[in-house]
């Protein structure tokens, strides 16, 4: 009997000796994670409260509401969230195609032009008419590299220092990638999401 109350004094000790939990001092954040499911033991280990002190805070009536309208905001923010990569998946769809037509188009071009001034070169036009239509016919459109804006430069320079879209965005001021792929050379845009597929697929820095 002794020996039994002996052990059972020193248990005592050790359980003093440990680090009293606080008391539960709830906030916003901890609403939201567990509206997100998390579970309550890393909860409580954050808030240094038990689960149980966490449980029965949760069964509360007007913390139960609180939880109810967060998992619906959750819910509202993941579908907007969702809606906003759909939306600029496509919007690189977009550039992505606008670049290869545009490229393509530019090779046609060019190549009708150099055969236009390939053949007989030595043929003189007979009148000024003539004349005009051999020099219009040899004539290379110009391409949308020929015609960029400061826009256009700015989001160069950045993307030939590997910058990605939205450091484009930054650098040229216009807000949004919708403005983007409205005024910036697609080819120019084609190489920002590439840089940024680069970025995601090399390793971090050890």
């Amino acid at each position: 009997m002794r020996q039994w109350c002996v052990k059972r004094r020193a248990k005592i000790r050790g359980v003093k000796r440990r680090r009293r939990l606080r008391r539960l001092v709830p906030d916003r954040e901890l609403i939201r994670r567990k509206a997100a499911d998390e579970p309550l033991r890393p909860l409580a280990l954050d808030y240094d409260v038990s689960h149980t002190t966490l449980g029965r805070f949760f069964k509360r009536p007007e913390v139960a509401k609180e939880l109810k309208q967060a998992a619906k905001q959750l819910r509202a923010e993941e579908r907007a969230l969702a809606a906003r990569r759909s939306a600029e998946r496509r919007l690189e769809q977009e550039v992505r195609r606008k670049a290869r037509e545009q490229a393509k188009t530019e090779r046609e071009q060019t190549r009708a032009a150099t055969v236009v001034a390939e053949r007989n070169p030595f043929r003189r036009a007979r009148t000024p008419y003539e004349a005009w239509l051999d020099e219009h016919d040899a004539r290379v459109p110009l391409t949308r590299a020929d015609l960029r804006n400061q826009h256009d430069e700015t989001a160069a320079g950045v993307v030939a220092e590997g910058g990605g879209v939205q450091a484009v965005i930054e650098a040229t001021g216009l807000r949004t990638l919708e403005n983007v792929v409205r005024l910036i050379d697609p080819a120019i845009l084609k190489q920002a999401f590439d840089n940024d597929l680069l970025e995601q697929v090399q390793p971090p820095p050890l």
